[in-house]
């Protein structure tokens, strides 16, 4: 690979960093604290200057479900599908869901459960960003005319 595909693979993955992380709606100062390395530096990536290496993307994908395909390549899904094991304790857990309560209950002491939802959550959000949008402009709007009548 000559130095100007290697410049821009790393453009491009640095570009897909930068939307895996507004996809998850955290700064690089919080991403860069999850991965334990510099925000200075994870901007450097960012912007295609840094050429992280096998530990930062291994962090990538355990800390934030990252689909490594998507990450290289640009192809699949942003976010790894977690498949559910049989875990007796979780199953537990889901049987005695009977209230809005239990539900909390079970995202805060889930990390499994957390990392489900907040893939699809940014997943729903980078496929439906236009129609999100929308709504939020026009539930503004008609809270706006609630509080002037």
């Amino acid at each position: 690979m000559n130095k100007k595909t290697f410049r821009k693979n790393l453009i491009e993955i640095g570009n897909r960093i930068k939307e895996i992380r507004e996809a998850l709606r955290i700064t690089q100062k919080k991403m860069a604290l999850g991965i334990k390395m510099s925000p200075c530096y994870l901007s450097e990536i960012e912007n295609g200057k840094g050429n992280p290496g096998h530990a930062f993307f291994y962090k990538m994908s355990t800390q934030y479900n990252v689909n490594l395909d998507y990450l290289f390549h640009g192809t699949g899904e942003m976010f790894k599908r977690v498949k559910l094991k049989n875990n007796p304790k979780e199953d537990e857990y889901i049987n005695e869901i009977e209230t809005i309560d239990d539900v909390y209950w079970y995202l805060e002491n889930s990390p499994l459960l957390r990392s489900q939802v907040i893939g699809f959550a940014a997943k729903f959000k980078c496929e439906n960003e236009a129609i999100i949008k929308k709504n939020i402009k026009r539930n503004r709007e008609k809270k706006l005319k609630m509080e002037e009548k």
